[in-house]
């Protein structure tokens, strides 16, 4: 199968999860911490038969298979506490700020040279960045919230973690790198069971098959995602970062205003310019 199909159907399973996960905040689990550590729990327990299935083993290089379990846990913290704070039609847009951050760490770190028309583009999709996370009063402090702020370190951590997967990979097996990164972040979350350990306790069978759906389909998402790195990251990066859930979203929106999300057209119709106007810019740099 080609880099696109893996790159476009993660997308499309990431936007779905990302709806998932939303509805399970605001109707289903109030605390993060709690929901992060089950959501990779049962992606975990999910992968182990596939990995089995295909075949893995003791790696002989962990150095990049630890670097990318950090991230895998970072960007999985990161990205569920900002969509528990924002909306799934502000976090699709903001996928496209891992392209220039991209960029921004060629050139900090392997002294690459930027011209002034890519700073200029760079510019143009960080400012329709704060469109698009805009509200009925339209003021532009609602991008400067504890949320955007998750969420732009979520995709700083996810940039290392296609990097680190790659590397990985190289070295490896994809199986190996997917099923010990996962295993590994496991261990790393544990840190956080003292948030969540009286919950746990109270939580109900609907609760968990809430938690357990996100799960599913990030399991896939996650899978076609790392092959996508593994083949190109450049291109999977600008494909996976395209905001497939606001479609989602804005239709649910007139179906099911209370499950997710309700705004008026005018404010979907600022975030879907913005949206369109940064992955142009994004597909430019």
């Amino acid at each position: 199968m080609s880099l696109y199909f893996f790159a476009w159907a993660a997308s499309i399973l990431y936007g779905l999860e990302g709806i998932l996960t939303k509805i399970t905040s605001r109707h289903f689990v109030k605390n993060p911490w709690l929901f992060i550590f089950i959501w990779l729990f049962f992606i975990l327990v999910g992968t182990l038969p596939l990995a089995l299935y295909f075949g893995i083993g003791i790696p002989s290089h962990w150095l990049y298979i630890i670097l990318a379990s950090i991230a895998y846990t970072m960007a999985g913290i990161f990205f569920t506490l900002g969509l528990y704070q924002i909306d799934v039609s502000v976090m699709g847009p903001l996928g496209n700020f891992r392209t220039p951050i991209a960029v921004l760490a060629g050139a900090i770190f392997l002294g690459e040279i930027l011209t002034f028309g890519q700073y200029l583009i760079i510019a143009l999709i960080f400012t329709c960045g704060i469109f698009a996370s805009l509200d009925e009063n339209l003021h532009i402090k609602s991008f400067f919230s504890r949320g955007i702020g998750y969420t732009i370190l979520g995709m700083i951590a996810l940039l290392f973690l296609s990097i680190f997967i790659k590397k990985s990979v190289a070295l490896t097996s994809f199986w190996d790198t997917n099923l010990w990164m996962m295993l590994l972040g496991q261990i790393w979350l544990c840190a956080t069971i003292p948030l969540f350990k009286k919950e746990i306790k109270t939580l109900t069978g609907k609760q968990y098959g809430m938690m357990i759906a996100p799960a599913f389909v990030g399991i896939f998402g996650t899978l076609f995602a790392n092959a996508a790195y593994a083949n190109n990251v450049s291109i999977a990066t600008t494909i996976i970062a395209l905001p497939v859930s606001m479609f989602f979203v804005f239709l649910a929106s007139f179906y099911f205003p209370e499950l997710i999300e309700k705004h008026t057209l005018k404010v979907y119709a600022v975030r879907f310019i913005a949206a369109a106007i940064m992955i142009i810019a994004a597909l430019n740099l």
